[in-house]
């Protein structure tokens, strides 16, 4: 007996456990069987166990295996979203219940409960959520002349269900709507005083009789309306109104979801019958003018105008409709006190950074003429007046047209001539924002983004403040990024000067500047002209904010392109009002995450800069001598400066290796370094070596899992894995010795086992593989500075292999086509040229791996000596035949023609059209044909590649030859790599200069942000507290007017509200000891900071003390240098840049 519970428990296990596995029928078959014990017998039935499946034989899993049963596998883990739809799914028969019990009620019929003889449940509110048992219709009117919008659905016994009607409808001889009195009709009614109306509310539109008040001295129809929240269509006796309730859903429905007032409309009117909408009127006509007018009335009431706002701030435009930025200088509103008395070279603690773009998604079709053709905002808000603006392009227009600078590559000063602003009267919109994305002014564009546009948008910018008040921000400093910014500012003070004479000095005080995105397709010598990167005291000012609110307004395009210009302009300055003020709103929070971001990237930078000046200790006086400002144009038109490798040749990784073990030899054997340090040119030699197999390895890997099996290849893999394997693990031994500190992260990835069968996937842990903080705590800096000149050799060699390889591809192809006649020859030359195509992906690859290592160890991602290398950067006209038709118009790529140094001095690409092509290419400035993608090298799909219509390192086909094809690169020929030591010496030198400056830019760059972050929030705060202030004085001012006295004292709380809760983000960021003494501002304090940061530098620095100021005298940065030009100080010879802007443009 004990036995047989022994194996049925056991077997209860087994099922549980198998559960999933068992397949039951029922055909299960039973056995009979008797126990005697004792006097006892026990007869019992047992199930036999099923028959094997023939068909379906599942085998149990291996004890040891963790593999997961299939049928969990396929089970997908459910979300809580999946989850919530699941229980409502589940339960969609009750809810559906619930739902049609509404659509009758068992009250009906019943005696209503006012008692009134006959009277009987018939109407109950659709509108009222609580409360809404069925009355008789005398009762549903009598608890509703209050809310007379609320549909009343009264029952039909004949029909058996509720029909929807309006309070007008409910009795017999029918109901009005009274007008004061409380609802009580009035005493001097009269015939003329009951009128059919129109009420359209948020549930619909209502078809009613309202009864105006005839009492005598009473107010006129449409006054009564908007005492009563209605909004009347017109104002000369009206016969349809809207809800204010109705208007500001609207409103802020259009803000949010851009909803058309047609759409909107077009639901009110399903929501009052979805059936037979033809029946209901239609209100779109009064409703598109009554919204326009609604919105300037708001604004007009938030921005404090109908409360006399232009006399508490005088130094703001009168009338203006603008939200001005609360962070932006503006005296009288939050600068400190004695702010004037801030240094030059802390000047972006007071600085205004506006940034332009336009925008060719808000375009406008033309209209013949309408009497309703004029904005209500009148020019006092972002748009200028037409009556101004027109009369400006036509007689602009008419002036010597503009010439394109070379640099003008941008596709807006060619837009004027495409067909697509056909039957346009209006192109787009040049906006004018500043750096916290606050729009600042708008104007429209005619057939082009021309430079007149742009100067209005930005002359009604300056114009936002009163002239007295503009000579006072003389003192303040001013940025201006523009993505044509080294065209559009060459000129600008003489268009200035004949337009708006009374704004040259403002824009005479302007630095110009171009976006950091936009940046990257302009000429190199752009960067180091208009970069903010290498412009003293302008912070992290990226410049592309201008672009950031037309997310939002090009959803608005497809609607205001087909308005009549005022409806068109006053939508979108209500949107850029509506724009401007979300962000003010959320601006403390903006810069508390900025200023914590820019904490975190200044200590990060300092740190690095710290490391450098360790590593180059001998040639920091020289360096530090040197003028950052200074600007040289050569003779080949490029732009020399520190932050610049001039350099023109390129010397080969042999002659670096070979230089570096001479240098740490010398260092070793003068005890400077320890003797293990020696042994580091051959340790990075080796880790490249070990580099270039993984990829092998993972290229045929590549290629075994997109064809055929093939167990040759199987066995080379094999084989080089031993062999990679072994070269690993003696590197790690020098690693050892010379890196033992990452000897932690070499352990754990070993003890993961996760690349035991995959070698390749490996990781070394050289320098390049870590962050730069990573680097700074595991003090790797020297180790990455070697690392760095090292690779860049094997970078300038890997360019000459891709460029043998590709010439012996072109010449292979021609080869092929002259002379691969029959399928023998065809197929042993096709082999050939694929067996080529695939060295030089490789090729290519090894190249782009080497740059991503050289930009993990800080070379920039756009460093025009090493640039991304595609297949079509290989492209170059054949050498080995005649001339080809197209020739003339086609360049060789940029392997071909780009040293590096003077990657951007070639010509342009279209130039016969006017354009400049960019002079480093990006995805987004080529075709997305086939590209090389890393790891893929050896995955080809179909019998032949092409790219654009062409094969690499060849001329292009017919096709390709109407199109103005540019070679690779890589093509341009390198003026001789075969360096002397003085000049190999000197080369490297020179590289170290560059990153020593570049990195000194980057760390005075973003502690000028920190500080300008820092005004910012405080000027902010004293915004906020500001108009607080105003208000309260608003509300005195206007006591004798209760409901403005109100509006008056909310909006003074809710700015004292903002202002504390800035002050609590602004403490929480770390700068609760910012409360500035009497008789003191914030650079001050600054100084104090600086004076802090510069003793951290001071033992690195030491040898620069004599002879040089300190930080706080007369230089920008943290850097000692003797330089404090407010200004780029550029020496343009007759041959340089000056000489060439002024004759071209």
């Amino acid at each position: 007996m004990s036995t047989l519970k022994l194996r049925e428990k056991k077997m209860a296990q087994l099922r549980e456990k198998y559960a999933s596995r068992i397949h039951e029928d029922d055909q299960t078959a039973y056995s009979e069987y008797t126990v005697i014990a004792g006097s006892t017998v026990t007869t019992s039935l047992s199930a036999l166990p099923l028959p094997p499946q023939p068909l379906e034989q599942m085998d149990l899993p291996k004890p040891s295996s963790t593999e997961t049963p299939k049928s969990e596998k396929t089970k997908v883990a459910r979300t809580q979203r999946s989850e919530q739809l699941g229980e409502f799914e589940d339960n969609f028969s009750w809810i559906l219940d619930c739902m049609f019990k509404l659509q009758a009620d068992r009250s009906i019929g019943e005696d209503c409960p006012c008692g009134t003889p006959g009277a009987t449940r018939t109407t109950r509110c659709s509108d009222c959520m609580f409360g809404s048992q069925p009355t008789c219709s005398k009762c549903f009117i009598a608890a509703h002349h209050a809310k007379p919008t609320h549909w009343a659905e009264k029952w039909d016994s004949d029909k058996g269900f509720f029909i929807r009607h309006d309070i007008s409808t409910l009795r017999p001889q029918g109901y009005s709507i009274q007008f004061g009195h409380l609802g009580v009709v009035c005493p001097y009614t009269t015939e003329e005083n009951e009128v059919f109306f129109h009420i359209i509310d948020c549930n619909g539109i209502h078809n009613t009789k309202v009864r105006f008040c005839g009492c005598p001295g009473s107010l006129d129809r449409a006054k009564q309306l908007l005492a009563h929240g209605l909004f009347p269509a017109t104002l000369a006796r009206p016969q349809m109104a809207f809800t204010f309730q109705l208007l500001e859903t609207f409103h802020i429905l259009h803000l949010e979801s851009k909803i058309a007032k047609y759409d909107f409309v077009g639901a009110l009117r399903r929501l009052t019958d979805n059936a037979f909408v033809h029946n209901v009127s239609d209100p779109y006509p009064q409703f598109r003018v009554v919204t326009q007018v609604w919105t300037v009335l708001k604004a007009m009431m938030r921005l404090g105008q109908c409360h006399g706002i232009d006399q508490i701030l005088p130094n703001r435009r009168p009338g203006n409709l603008i939200v001005f930025c609360p962070a932006c200088p503006e005296p009288g509103v939050n600068m400190e006190p004695g702010w004037e008395r801030t240094p030059n070279h802390l000047r972006h603690l007071n600085q205004t950074r506006f940034t332009a773009d336009g925008n060719f998604h808000l375009n406008h079709f033309i209209k013949n003429n309408d009497p309703e053709e004029i904005s209500l905002f009148r020019g006092n808000a972002y748009f200028p007046k037409d009556e101004k603006f027109k009369p400006y392009i036509a007689r602009v227009s008419s002036d010597i047209p503009e010439k394109s600078h070379p640099c003008s590559h941008l596709s807006v000063l060619k837009n004027r001539k495409e067909k697509k602003f056909d039957y346009m009267d209006v192109s787009g919109a040049s906006q004018v924002a500043c750096s916290h994305v606050i729009i600042k002014s708008t104007v429209d564009l005619q057939l082009g983004e021309r430079f007149a546009n742009t100067d209005y948008a930005l002359a009604h910018a300056i114009q936002q403040h009163r002239p007295v008040e503009r000579g006072t921000k003389m003192n303040c400093d001013h940025l201006m990024s523009y993505d044509i910014a080294c065209a559009y500012h060459i000129n600008i003070v003489d268009r200035f000067k004949k337009n708006f004479p009374e704004l040259v000095a403002d824009v005479e005080a302007i630095r110009w500047l171009i976006p950091l995105v936009h940046i990257q397709n302009h000429k190199d010598n752009c960067t180091y002209l208009h970069s903010s990167a290498y412009t003293p005291s302008a912070g992290h000012f990226h410049g592309e904010t201008a672009e950031m609110p037309w997310s939002e307004s090009n959803q608005l395009g497809p609607q205001t392109r087909q308005m009549n210009n005022g409806q068109r302009k006053d939508v979108l300055i209500d949107n850029a009002g509506d724009w401007n003020w979300k962000k003010t709103a959320n601006m403390t929070t903006t810069l508390y995450n900025e200023i914590i971001r820019a904490k975190v990237l200044a200590d990060e930078k300092r740190e690095a800069f710290k490391a450098l000046c360790e590593l180059y200790p001998g040639r920091i006086e020289t360096w530090n001598n040197l003028d950052r400002e200074r600007r040289v144009v050569s003779k080949g038109k490029e732009v020399e400066c520190v932050y610049r490798h001039s350099q023109k040749k390129e010397p080969s990784h042999t002659r670096i290796y070979n230089l570096l073990i001479d240098e740490l030899q010398a260092k070793i054997s003068i005890g400077t370094i320890a003797p293990e340090m020696g042994l580091i040119p051959s340790f990075l030699k080796d880790g490249l070596s070990i580099l270039e197999t993984k990829r092998r390895i993972t290229s045929k890997l590549s290629t075994q899992q997109h064809g055929v099996a093939d167990p040759k290849l199987n066995d080379e893999i094999s084989k080089q894995r031993s062999k990679l394997r072994n070269q690993i693990n003696k590197w790690r031994r020098v690693q050892r010795k010379i890196a033992p500190q990452v000897g932690d992260h070499v352990a754990k990835q070993a003890l993961s086992f996760k690349t035991l069968d995959s070698t390749e996937d490996e990781n070394l842990f050289l320098p390049s593989d870590f962050s730069l903080s990573d680097r700074l705590s595991l003090n790797l800096i020297q180790l990455s500075e070697l690392q760095r000149r090292y690779f860049q050799g094997y970078a300038h060699n890997y360019k000459d292999q891709v460029r043998l390889i590709s010439k012996s591809l072109s010449a292979l192809r021609v080869e092929k086509k002259k002379n691969a006649y029959g399928q023998d020859r065809h197929t042993r030359a096709a082999a050939r040229i694929s067996d080529v195509e695939h060295r030089l992906d490789l090729a290519i690859e090894d190249y782009n791996a080497t740059r991503s290592a050289l930009v993990s160890l800080g070379m920039s991602e756009d460093d025009p000596e090493f640039p991304p290398l595609t297949l079509k950067d290989t492209f170059r006209k054949r050498t080995n035949t005649k001339r080809a038709v197209g020739d003339t118009y086609r360049m060789d790529g940029l392997i071909w023609t780009n040293t590096g140094a003077t990657g951007g001095a070639r010509a342009s690409q279209a130039a016969s059209s006017g354009e400049c092509a960019v002079s480093i290419a990006t995805q987004g400035s080529r075709a997305k044909k086939r590209q090389y993608v890393a790891g893929k090298a050896g995955h080809r799909k179909g019998k032949r590649r092409r790219l654009n219509g062409d094969e690499p390192g060849e001329a292009g086909s017919a096709k390709d030859q109407k199109k103005n094809r540019t070679d690779g690169w890589i093509w341009r020929p390198t003026p001789g790599t075969d360096l002397t030591e003085k000049e190999l010496a000197e080369w490297i030198e020179e590289g170290d200069r560059v990153q020593w400056f570049r990195a000194e830019a980057e760390m005075q760059r973003w502690q000028e942000e920190l500080e300008t972050l820092q005004a910012d929030f405080m000027r902010c705060i004293r915004t906020f507290q500001k108009m607080s202030e105003v208000w309260k004085d608003l509300a005195k001012s206007n006591s004798g007017e209760p409901g403005k006295t109100a509006y008056a004292r909310k909006k003074s709380s809710m700015f004292t509200e903002m202002a504390i809760r800035g002050q609590q983000q602004f403490e929480n960021a770390g700068y609760s000891n910012r409360v500035l003494e009497e008789g003191k501002i914030l650079a001050d304090y600054l100084e104090i900071d600086r004076s802090d940061l510069e003793k951290s530098l001071q033992h690195l620095l030491q040898p620069l003390q004599s002879g040089t100021e300190n930080m706080n005298g007369s230089h920008d940065g943290l850097s000692l240098h003797p330089n404090d030009e407010s200004s780029m100080d550029t020496d343009m010879t007759s041959e340089g840049m000056s000489g060439t802007e002024s004759e071209e443009d």
